[in-house]
């Protein structure tokens, strides 16, 4: 049997300086290295910013045209071009995820991780907004690589936000 070829993984995870970072931070380099292997080939990365709503709210206005903050943002570079080694760039709000945590009745780590799985879907190229079958394939994968990540079932609970 040959060996598994190793491949190079790079994840920038950069907090905004007025955040806390929890004492958990160092933990989601490892669960955005287990998504990148699992939804790309070869060496890639990717760049996390985690900001706040009031941040969050400028970015979904400029690129989206919605006057609203947002949990996720995500700007994939590999959909148009699969040879790209920088798959992408992820925006995720501090401010959001700590409030759907708290709606969806767990913890802030266990929803940054759910919104780190929502937004490698996009860089890989799904978009729920897309089509209804789009949806599915995506929902049906970020239930699959959350199952990995130890946390099972969470699109059961009919308050997720």
């Amino acid at each position: 049997m040959a060996a598994k070829e190793e491949i190079a993984l790079t994840v920038e995870i950069q907090w905004k300086k007025d955040i806390e970072i929890p004492d958990w931070a160092t933990e989601l380099i490892t669960v955005m290295e287990f998504l990148l292997s699992k939804l790309f080939e070869k060496e890639r990365t990717v760049s996390v910013y985690i900001t706040d709503a009031v941040e969050m709210q400028r970015l979904n206005a400029k690129y989206r045209g919605k006057e609203s903050s947002t949990d996720v943002l995500s700007w994939s570079y590999y959909e148009d071009d699969h040879s790209a080694v920088h798959v992408g760039d992820l925006a995720v709000s501090w401010d959001d995820v700590c409030q759907q945590a708290d709606t969806n009745g767990w913890d802030a780590k266990t929803e940054m991780i759910r919104m780190f799985v929502h937004g490698c879907c996009h860089l890989s190229g799904l978009d729920h907004e897309r089509s209804n079958e789009e949806e599915l394939e995506m929902l049906a994968l970020e239930e699959q690589l959350l199952k990995h990540l130890g946390l099972p079932g969470l699109y059961d609970k009919s308050s997720l936000s």
